[in-house]
C-alpha cells in the first residue's frame, strides 16, 4: 500500500495510531497548511504543457532570414538550459513545431526540471516576466474559469469552514481553495479565505481562514495587473531574491511568524524553492520547535521525502538531530497518504472530534465513563462512512452535500437557502467548543449523542445504516433493522419542536412513511384537537418522535440510554 493508493479507511487507521496526536492537533487548528503544486494535479496545467508551450512559441517566432533574430537567441538559450546534445540538436528541425521533434520529450523534462531557469530567461526588448505574462499567459491560464476545484480543495474549503485551517500557504497562483470555499457557500464573501497575494494584503481585515499566495495569484494579478503584477514570483531570480528583497519584507515575516507559531503540514510541495527553505531556516533562527515534542511539528503528505524536505527537517531540528536519531526523525515526518487520501480522512476525523467533544456537554446525570460508549458510537459511524469512502469528486461532492443538509434541517428544520451546499457543525476548534454558548440553543451536544447512539446499534449489529439521497422528502440517513420483518426507516434530526414543526411544512418529513424524528430538545405537547379523532387504531402509519433531551435526564448508564432509544426507534 503507498501513498497514492491507501484507503481513507486505512488513512484513518494511521491518525488513530502513531499519528494521533497529529490528528487531534489539526482538528484544534494547530496546523498551518502548505499548499503546493500536487494538490492541484490533473487541474492546473501541467508543467510539461507549459514547457512545450514556450519552446514552441519561442520557436514559431523566430525569423528565419534574420541572422539576429532575437527569438533565436531565447531557443539557443533554451536549449541549453536543457543541455542538449549534439546528436539531438542535429535532429531537431527548428522550422517544424516543438511537437514533431523526436527528443521533444526528453527536452521537455529536463526543462521541467529547470522550470525557475526556464521563466527567468528573456526576450531583447521585452518584459522581464515576458515568458510568464505574455508566452504562458499566466493569468488567463490560471485564473481559467473553466477550471474546478478537485477533493483536495473541496476539502479544504470545509476544513476552513470547520474552523481549524486558519492559515494557508500556498505556492499556487490557481483559485482553486478559494473556488471550492465559493462552491460551498454560495459565494458568500465573509466565509471566503482572506486572499494575501502581496505584503500590503497583510493589513486586510482576516477572515476565519488566511490563504498566503506567496507566489503570486493570477485572478488578483489579471483583475489589477498594476498591483499585482510584479508579485508573480516565477523565475530562479524572483526566488532567489524573495527573502531579501525589501520592499517584500513585510510577507517575510509574516511567513516567518506563521512557521514559528504554527505546526507545519505540507502537501504537494517539494520544498525545492529556495525561498521556502530560507523562511523556515529563517523561522528556526528566532524559535525553534522541539523535535520530540506532540504533536510533531513538520509533518509532510508524501511516499518518501525528498531531498529538500529531508534538508528542510536537518535545518530546522539542527543540533537536536544525531546521527543516530536522523532516519527516525524522517520517518515520524511522514505520512504515507497523499493529500487525495489524506484530506478526506482528516475531515471525517475532524467532524468525529467535534461530536465527541459535544458529547461531555450534553446536561444528563451520565458519568463521563459512561459517555465514552457514545463515543465510540461516533468512531464507529465515522468507520462506517470510510469505508465507503472514494477519494473521488463525486464521492466528496456527495459527501459535503448530505452533510451540509443533515445540519441545515438540524438547525432551522428547512433548506433556507439552497445554493449553499455545506455547513459546519460549527466553525469553532475542539477546544473552544466548551466557550460557545450557542450550543444548546443549535442541539449540538443532544445530536451528538443521538449519533453516537446510531452508532452504538451500528457496532452492536442491531441494525444498518444507509445514505438517503438528496431528494426534498428525503431522511438524513436511514436505518434498517436486523429482524426478518424490517422496514428500512427514514431518519430526521432536528433541534427543536419548531424546527420539527418546519419538517412537516416544509415537506420534508413525510408522515405516510412512519419517519424517525429525533429532536434534541422535549417535544411539544400535543394540542387538544376538536372534533376528536376516532377512538381507537386508524390504521395510519405514525411519526416517531423522541427527544434526546428527555432519555438523557432519565438514564444513568449508557446501556440504559441505549435501550431507551432502541424502543423508541420500535425497529
Amino acid at each position: 500500500m503507498t501513498a497514492s493508493d491507501i484507503t481513507v479507511r486505512d488513512t484513518l487507521r494511521l491518525l488513530d495510531g502513531s499519528l494521533a496526536s497529529f490528528a487531534e492537533g489539526v482538528s484544534n487548528g494547530l496546523y498551518a497548511f502548505w499548499l503546493g503544486s500536487g494538490i492541484s494535479f490533473g487541474r492546473a496545467p501541467s508543467l510539461r504543457s507549459l514547457v512545450g508551450k514556450v519552446v514552441e512559441f519561442v520557436r514559431s517566432q523566430i525569423n528565419h532570414a534574420d541572422p539576429d533574430c532575437k527569438f533565436a537567441r531565447t531557443l539557443q538559450e533554451i536549449l541549453n538550459l536543457a543541455g542538449i546534445s549534439d546528436e539531438e540538436r542535429a535532429r531537431s528541425k527548428f522550422d517544424e513545431p516543438f511537437a514533431s521533434w523526436p527528443d521533444q520529450d526528453a527536452i521537455a523534462q529536463r526543462l521541467v526540471n529547470n522550470y525557475s531557469k526556464l521563466l527567468g530567461l528573456t526576450v531583447d526588448g521585452e518584459d522581464m516576466d515576458y515568458l510568464l505574462w505574455n508566452v504562458i499567459d499566466v493569468c488567463a491560464t490560471f485564473a481559467d474559469p473553466d477550471m474546478i476545484p478537485d477533493v483536495e480543495h473541496l476539502c479544504l474549503a470545509a476544513l476552513s469552514l470547520e474552523g481549524v485551517a486558519p492559515e494557508m500557504l500556498s505556492a499556487n497562483w490557481d483559485p482553486l481553495v478559494e473556488r471550492a470555499v465559493d462552491t460551498l457557500t454560495g459565494g458568500n464573501v465573509a466565509l471566503s479565505p482572506t486572499v494575501v497575494a502581496r505584503p500590503a494584503d497583510l493589513q486586510l481585515p482576516r477572515n476565519k481562514t488566511r490563504l498566503i499566495k506567496f507566489h503570486g495569484c493570477a485572478v488578483k494579478a489579471q483583475g489589477d495587473p498594476s498591483q499585482y503584477r510584479q508579485w508573480m514570483v516565477a523565475s530562479n531570480d524572483q526566488v532567489a531574491a524573495f527573502c531579501t528583497q525589501a520592499n517584500n519584507q513585510g510577507l517575510v515575516t509574516a511567513l516567518t511568524h506563521i512557521v514559528g507559531s504554527k505546526r507545519t503540514l505540507m502537501l504537494g510541495l517539494s520544498a525545492q524553492d529556495s525561498n521556502i527553505q530560507g523562511i523556515f531556516n529563517k523561522a528556526a533562527n528566532e524559535l525553534t520547535w522541539l523535535l520530540d515534542e506532540a504533536p510533531p511539528s513538520y509533518v509532510f503528505s508524501e511516499q518518501e521525502l525528498g531531498m529538500d524536505q529531508r534538508s528542510l527537517l536537518k535545518n530546522v531540528y539542527r543540533d537536536q538531530i544525531t546521527a543516530a536519531s536522523l532516519t527516525a526523525v524522517f520517518e515520524e515526518a511522514r505520512i504515507q497518504a497523499y493529500a487525495k487520501r489524506l484530506l478526506p480522512a482528516l475531515l471525517l476525523d475532524v467532524w468525529s472530534r467535534k461530536l465527541q467533544a459535544l458529547i461531555p456537554l450534553a446536561p444528563s446525570p451520565l458519568p463521563p465513563a459512561e459517555r465514552q460508549h457514545l463515543c465510540a458510537g461516533i468512531v464507529s459511524l465515522r468507520n462506517h462512512l470510510a469505508d465507503m469512502a472514494e477519494p473521488e469528486i463525486d464521492f466528496i461532492d456527495a459527501l459535503l452535500d448530505r452533510f451540509g443538509r443533515a445540519c441545515k434541517l438540524l438547525r432551522d428544520g428547512q433548506i433556507e437557502h439552497p445554493n449553499v451546499r455545506f455547513e459546519p457543525i460549527t466553525n469553532d476548534v475542539v477546544t473552544s467548543l466548551t466557550g460557545n454558548p450557542s450550543l444548546g440553543a443549535l442541539g449540538l451536544r443532544e445530536a451528538a449523542v443521538a449519533l453516537g447512539l446510531v452508532g452504538m446499534g451500528l457496532s452492536r449489529d442491531h441494525w444498518v445504516v444507509e445514505a438517503e439521497s438528496l431528494e426534498r422528502e428525503s431522511g438524513v440517513l436511514a436505518v434498517t433493522g436486523k429482524g426478518a420483518a424490517a422496514a428500512r426507516t427514514k431518519v430526521y434530526l432536528t433541534a427543536t419542536s419548531s424546527g420539527a414543526a418546519l419538517l412537516r411544512s416544509e415537506g420534508h418529513l413525510v408522515e405516510a412513511e412512519s419517519p424517525l424524528l429525533i429532536q434534541s430538545q422535549r417535544l411539544a405537547v400535543p394540542m387538544t384537537r376538536s372534533p376528536r379523532a376516532a377512538a381507537g387504531r386508524t390504521g395510519l402509519p405514525k411519526v416517531r418522535e423522541v427527544s434526546i433531551l428527555t432519555l438523557l435526564q432519565t438514564s444513568t448508564t449508557a446501556d440504559e440510554l441505549y435501550e431507551a432509544f432502541r424502543q423508541e426507534l420500535a425497529l
